[in-house]
């Protein structure tokens, strides 16, 4: 059976000069005596031992001490590698009293309270060394570090274990927060997937009819014009930089017409705007019956764009 403690002096007596009618008698098994005499050393007696001199004033104290073994659970706090951490632990043990005198020269009352501080300072040179995270890891070798270790003449150890605890408590609101957290990142994760399998097979275009089926039609209409705008404005600079520079002597007369050429079919041509832009004969169905009636657009840039002026962007 575990306790948490217990005291080994089972009973202290003093003693009269004579004892006529009650001699000292030897303890039972599983005890011992300790006799304290008016000069000298302890003696301590054993279950079976005679007593010298047990009907005379020789002793003046006797102490009943305990001698079996019991088995204790020890509660102490360990620092872990960061000190705002810490491991709660429970040592297992079994103790033994090895040294009676030992025990009443101590002065050892509570068995528990004896053992903790060495045994604590010896724990947290081990735990010390590992992160709050890295509880398995702290606890076997908590174990292992304590397995040897036997106490000293007074109180016998065997048999000691170590073991990290976490609060109930703690374990159920820890263990639902990271279920929640689980949950959340598989939905994210499945969002992610879905988005990328859409991009992947329809491009922006697809990513543009999802904005659409949320937010409308006017919204998908201002991306596709934005783009449009955009490129438009890129390419504009391209030409207005390339007539600065077409009277260089340095550019050779062909490669500087082959520039040109292809510059001006992209700013003529097809838009590379998802849809081809915002050309009538590109946008179709519901989204150009829409964006006609965009209030501030001009009816002419949905029916039908002419040929651009080099001089203004924005027509």
């Amino acid at each position: 059976m575990e306790e948490y403690t217990y005291n080994p002096i089972a009973k202290s007596t003093s003693l009269p000069l004579v004892l006529p009618r009650m001699p000292l008698r030897p303890p039972e098994p599983g005890s011992a005596l300790v006799l304290a005499p008016r000069k000298g050393d302890l003696l301590t007696i054993r279950n079976g031992e005679s007593i010298p001199d047990a009907w005379y004033g020789t002793y003046r104290h006797a102490y009943l001490v305990d001698t079996t073994e019991h088995r204790l659970v020890l509660e102490m706090p360990l620092l872990s590698q960061d000190p705002a951490f810490g491991f709660p632990s429970l040592v297992r043990l079994n103790c033994q009293v090895g040294d009676a005198a030992e025990i009443v020269v101590r002065g050892i009352v509570d068995v528990s309270a004896a053992l903790r501080l060495p045994l604590q300072r010896m724990l947290r040179q081990i735990s010390r060394n590992y992160d709050i995270g890295e509880l398995h890891q702290a606890e076997d070798e908590l174990s292992r570090s304590v397995r040897n270790f036997t106490g000293d003449a007074a109180i016998r150890l065997r048999n000691i274990t170590v073991e990290l605890v976490v609060d109930n408590d703690e374990v159920l609101a820890s263990g639902r927060r990271y279920r929640e957290i689980e949950r959340e990142t598989r939905l994210i994760e499945m969002r992610r997937e879905r988005h990328l399998r859409m991009l992947r097979k329809e491009g922006a275009e697809g990513l543009i009819a999802e904005i659409m089926e949320r937010e409308g039609p006017r919204a998908a209409y201002d991306i596709i014009a934005g783009a449009e705008r955009e490129e438009r404005g890129e390419l504009l600079a391209a030409w207005n930089k390339m007539m600065e520079g077409s009277h260089s002597e340095e550019r050779e007369s062909w490669e500087f017409l082959q520039a040109e050429r292809a510059l001006r079919d992209r700013i003529t041509g097809d838009s590379s705007a998802p849809f081809g832009g915002i050309r009538s004969s590109r946008l179709r169905g519901s989204l150009a019956g829409n964006a006609e009636r965009v209030p501030n657009r001009a009816a002419s840039r949905v029916r039908g764009l002419p040929r651009m002026r080099v001089e203004d962007a924005d027509e």
